[in-house]
């Protein structure tokens, strides 16, 4: 096994569950979904009982093909990360046991991604804890990279109800899940569900969201795993295969023997290399693709809203291409055009190609950030100190 993808509470479980619905993401990928509601996991579709880790406060840690899961794993803790963080601190050895039961005990695993809502309960208050004991569990230095799905801060600040978090209480979870998330990760990527929040029926496009992020992460880490590439058959690329470590790095601050957390905001866009008739006939149809559209696009579809892309201290670009369109030929992608758009705003800028089997052009772009450079966490920390005053 090489990476792990550990979604925390509803949210980062979701996300993950939508990332393993990609053809390849298992050939060295592995999935752990750890809730404190047996509803919510039901709801996967993806990721099997034998990878479920129940969260009880009576109960504390529960594997999900243990008897009684579904009586011992029902509660929540009602948007309260304290209570969630209580419980697992007690519990987190337990933890460690349970990830060499599924995962072996020579802890093979130099990268891990974990997934969380930072606006909640459960994920917000276990994240940290989770990332701690995998570090515990590894057998060498893992980088971790956090996903943080940040919560839609439009609602009243301070009217909480039975049906209904306020605002201010999911900001004031964002600012505690972030600040002991900070201290425990190599690398944060952010999601905000803000960016639903101005449309119509946004509950309804959660799914759909979920699964443009999914796809965002997999075409970020898809090269030597999906495509099962060894880089030194491509030496005629463009631009080199970007891999994980390329993601941590461009993720952080400083050297490595002190390395910080940086906040890392990505989009992604995709052109059909073929039209209509090219799918039921032999060249025909291959299409050019706008590497410049492309990179526009990416950007404007960032993850995070009202971002100031001058304030970014790196970037990082992505490309999934059908050989063809990588290497010397009619249909090769100016990706120059690419590195024109990130150097537009940052010079310390990193960009791969991946050769891919679809019949489809991806650019993902990734924009690093310092915390208080980022507006939106600056808007999310100041309605947090507001629910605090009264």
């Amino acid at each position: 096994m090489v990476y792990l993808f550990v979604g925390t509470g509803q949210a980062g479980s979701a996300i993950v569950d939508d990332v393993f619905a990609h053809d390849g993401i298992r050939i060295e990928a592995s999935p752990l979904a750890i809730n404190s509601t047996v509803r919510d996991l039901e709801n996967l579709s993806n990721i099997r009982d034998t990878n479920w880790i129940g969260v009880s406060e009576t109960d504390g840690l529960v594997p999900g093909t243990e008897a009684g899961f579904e009586e011992r794993v029902t509660g929540g803790f009602g948007r309260r990360p304290e209570r969630a963080n209580d419980v697992i601190e007690n519990h987190r050895s337990d933890l460690v046991s349970m990830l060499e039961e599924r995962f072996g005990e020579e802890g093979n695993v130099p990268f891990a991604f974990v997934f969380v809502g930072v606006g909640g309960g459960t994920g917000c208050g276990i994240a940290p804890h989770v990332i701690e004991a995998i570090r515990g569990y590894a057998a060498g230095d893992v980088k971790v990279i956090t996903v943080a799905v940040l919560p839609n801060t439009q609602d009243p600040v301070h009217e909480d109800s039975d049906d209904e978090v306020s605002a201010g209480r999911q900001a004031a979870n964002a600012t505690y899940g972030l600040n002991r998330i900070e201290d425990t990760s190599d690398g944060i990527l952010l999601v905000d569900n803000q960016r639903l929040g101005y449309e119509d029926a946004a509950e309804g496009r959660f799914s759909e969201y979920n699964e443009y992020i999914a796809g965002s992460i997999v075409d970020l880490v898809a090269g030597p795993v999906i495509e099962r590439i060894d880089p030194g058959d491509y030496e005629n690329i463009d631009a080199p295969i970007i891999d994980v470590q390329d993601i941590v790095t461009s993720l952080s601050f400083g050297d490595e023997g002190a390395r910080r957390a940086g906040y890392g905001t990505f989009g992604r866009t995709v052109q059909m290399t073929k039209s209509l008739p090219g799918y039921f006939l032999p060249m025909v149809g291959q299409q050019e693709i706008d590497a410049a559209e492309m990179a526009y696009l990416a950007q404007a579809k960032q993850s995070v809203e009202d971002l100031t892309f001058a304030d970014a201290d790196k970037a990082l670009a992505n490309v999934r291409a059908p050989e063809s369109y990588i290497t010397e030929g009619e249909y090769q992608i100016n990706v120059s055009e690419i590195r024109r758009r990130l150097r537009e705003h940052t010079s310390e800028v990193n960009l791969g190609m991946v050769p891919s089997k679809r019949n489809l052009v991806s650019c993902t772009t990734l924009y690093t950030f310092e915390r208080e450079d980022l507006d939106r966490l600056q808007q999310i920390e100041s309605i947090a100190e507001a629910y605090a005053s009264t």
